[in-house]
């Protein structure tokens, strides 16, 4: 079974692209119409025991409905992953959706290097599935909220490394005095010295509009969690 979804316009270099947001739209007016549609709740639970709580409803448990539930349930859930972070999914009220999220985050699944990059390397663990009898045996959604910056007094340095260039500022309680962007190659450089020569360039440069430096700040790209590197 699919749904018919008629975008107002079509790229001409894709033409069968539908935008996900139609076809969400097309899915729930078919759940509304859906005598027999269900609650779905899931929980993404993470390994610091942090979870995120989501709670819809989807279409009757039927083979003629499955491959369109399997297919908003997937697309939720690797939203989801990728949004609010978690490597154990526990599903209520839908065993089959289940079943079906196990074989796609397995070792083998379609979804595996999701099931690795996000399970194991990030929460140091592989994605997993499991089935709860209720909605009562998921946990509460909770989540812990840190306060990060808003430390403007002081001579302060703050900079990017960038793929093209380097960009740094030099701020005294908290009033930018300098600020500027330097051209630089670091992707095709393997020695080591070209990135400290850079960065430390970059640093001495803002430093020499200040009376003192108090503070130095940089950005970084990549995942942390619970103030670690992954």
């Amino acid at each position: 079974m699919s749904l018919t979804v008629s975008p107002q316009f079509t790229p001409a270099l894709d033409p069968g692209f539908v935008p996900a947001v139609l076809w969400n739209r097309a899915y729930a007016a078919k759940v509304a119409n859906d005598s027999g549609s269900r609650k779905l709740d899931l929980a993404l639970v993470r390994t610091d025991g942090t979870a995120f709580r989501w709670s819809g409803t989807i279409l009757a448990a039927d083979p003629a409905n499955d491959v369109l539930t399997i297919k908003y349930v997937e697309r939720l859930v690797k939203f989801l992953l990728w949004q609010k972070g978690g490597s154990r999914i526990l599903v209520a009220g839908a065993p089959d959706v289940a079943i079906a999220l196990s074989e796609i985050y397995s070792e083998s699944g379609l979804r595996k290097f999701d099931r690795d990059f996000i399970g194991t390397k990030i929460f140091g663990e592989p994605i997993s599935v499991k089935a709860v009898r209720s909605v009562e045996e998921l946990p509460e959604e909770n989540g812990a909220a840190m306060s990060l910056g808003r430390n403007l007094e002081g001579c302060r340095i703050g900079f990017d490394l960038g793929g093209s260039d380097r960009k740094c500022a030099a701020l005294i309680d908290g009033e930018v005095v300098f600020s500027e962007e330097v051209v630089w190659d670091p992707y095709f450089q393997s020695d080591p010295q070209y990135h400290i020569d850079g960065i430390h360039d970059t640093l001495k440069r803002a430093a020499a509009h200040l009376p003192r430096v108090d503070a130095i700040g940089g950005s970084s790209a990549g995942v942390y969690v619970n103030n670690e590197i992954r």
